[in-house]
């Protein structure tokens, strides 16, 4: 399954995920993290292909916007990254996330709206 983002707010969103891994990482969490997918007004991101129902994704604004949620929590570095659940340091900060539900769609899109 894959997700993808679509930006329908004003302004540049920038995107991070949380996603069930659990050989990757095995003893981080079960969950790896990525980030950031740069996504302008109007465009579109693909950022995960999955065979697992759920992902979850932060995302925050230029203008300052957020879209978070109750899930996670997970580390976030100002850099792109690629990592695990777990995994943080002096250079992350903890954000939560919004949970996707794939219900076995072969292209999820969720849309970043006001």
């Amino acid at each position: 399954m894959e997700l993808h983002f679509r930006n329908r707010y004003t302004a540049r969103a920038w995107i991070a995920i949380m996603f069930y891994s659990p050989d990757g990482c095995r003893d981080q969490g079960q969950w790896g993290t990525r980030g950031w997918w740069a996504v302008d007004p109007g465009g579109e991101a693909y950022v995960l292909n999955t065979g697992n129902r759920y992902a979850a994704f932060y995302a925050e604004a230029a203008d300052g916007a957020v879209w978070t949620g109750s899930h996670g929590p997970f580390y976030v570095y100002r850099d792109a990254f690629d990592s695990c659940l777990n995994v943080g340091g002096t250079a992350a900060r903890r954000v939560g996330a919004r949970l996707v539900d794939l219900n076995g769609y072969s292209s999820y899109y969720v849309n970043l709206t006001a």
